[in-house]
């Protein structure tokens, strides 16, 4: 097997992790995005979300409930996480770039595999005739 069908093999693994750890958060963001869009809809300002669900650390001044469009916002932008937060997001950030760069490497790749990869002695690659059969009109 050639390095660049290891690299492809490789790079394509990376990216297929990279791409179903930042789905999950990205279905997240999207999620609460359509929330915070639409609050009035959802009347987000009149429900409360029990503190059971919740950090114990997260907005204690808040009482025995949280209003449901403040931690719909506060999830959406990262701040339920407390101090950790920002390095969560900059986490995050980081996969999505990295799944990019894997992505784009695969299209590179697999591009550069099909163009002129293959060597003097490989026989010719069989075709597969296909036809589908003409439907006749009768009259």
């Amino acid at each position: 097997m050639s390095w660049r069908r290891k690299t492809l093999r490789i790079v394509r693994r990376i990216h297929l992790y990279l791409g179903l750890a930042a789905a999950l958060y990205f279905m997240l963001i999207a999620a609460t995005g359509v929330a915070l869009n639409h609050r009035q809809l959802f009347r987000l300002e009149d429900r409360y979300v029990s503190r059971t669900w919740l950090p114990a650390s997260y907005r204690p001044q808040d009482g025995a409930e949280v209003r449901a469009d403040i931690l719909v916002g506060d999830l959406h932008s990262g701040l339920i996480f407390g101090r950790f937060g920002s390095p969560i997001m900059d986490v995050v950030a980081t996969v999505w770039f990295l799944s990019l760069l894997s992505g784009l490497s695969l299209a590179a790749l697999g591009r550069s595999l099909h163009k002129g990869s293959r060597r003097e002695d490989d026989p010719e690659p069989e075709l597969i005739q296909t036809s589908i059969p003409s439907r006749k009109m009768s009259a």
